[in-house]
């Protein structure tokens, strides 16, 4: 039987009716089919909790049983160039189900223009959540341009610059990451420009080799936040 999950923005206390909006209402009754008494699971960003629905009057959902709670997470970063809107939701979905702390769009010389939907993308977060048995939703930050990116930067951050010309380390070659924050930086269809690169030098930026193949920005964004998860386990 499928395990339903739901991300609820609420404090939940063991017994305490929690009313869910009509999106919400509509799916479980509608296209999952459940009844009265059913159970399901909730979670909002602290805690994961067994639920039982009430569906008498209004549609509802009762904490009956404490799952977890969250653990301290790996604080990894995937910075991506725009790239066209329907890769990006691609993109977003698949790097929330691997599981990363925040992402942030950026502007660069050859990438896309537009304004992004920050209100569609965050609920793609929160579907891949549920589905993927994670508790944390990513923070999606505003657009901002390199410059910004790297004004805006901690100092102890490690910037791992995935380079379409292949050069640079594998992954598993940096020992360093293992004790460092660390940002991804991945780059646009027409790849990065000598101003990008110029903007980009800093005594905190890696370069890395993600193999022999010029991948795609949303393929690379999938692949070397992939690999950095497997290097932390």
């Amino acid at each position: 039987m499928t395990k339903i999950r739901l991300f609820i923005k609420k404090k939940f206390i063991f017994s305490k009716e929690i009313e869910i909006d009509r999106e919400k209402e509509h799916y479980l009754r509608r296209v999952m089919r459940k009844k009265d008494g059913d159970k399901i699971y909730v979670f909002n960003e602290e805690e994961e909790w067994r639920a039982k629905l009430s569906i008498k009057n209004k549609f509802k959902v009762i904490p009956i049983d404490l799952v977890r709670k969250k653990q301290i997470q790996d604080d990894i970063w995937v910075c991506f160039s725009l790239i066209k809107s329907k890769n990006i939701n691609y993109l977003i979905e698949k790097i929330t189900e691997i599981g990363v702390k925040k992402i942030i769009p950026l502007i660069t010389e050859y990438s896309e223009r537009f304004k992004i939907n920050h209100h569609r993308l965050e609920k793609i977060m929160i579907e891949a959540v549920e589905q993927s048995n994670a508790i944390h939703i990513p923070r999606l930050e505003k657009t901002m341009d390199l410059k910004q990116f790297f004004k805006n930067l901690e100092d102890d951050r490690k910037i791992l610059f995935c380079d379409e010309r292949r050069e640079g380390l594998k992954i598993s070659d940096i020992q360093s990451i293992k004790k460092n924050k660390i940002a991804i930086l991945v780059g646009p269809v027409g790849g990065w420009s000598d101003k990008d690169i110029n903007i980009i030098k800093n005594k905190n930026v890696l370069n890395i080799n993600l193999g022999k193949n010029i991948l795609k920005a949303d393929t690379a964004a999938i692949v070397s936040l992939s690999m950095v998860k497997e290097f932390l386990l």
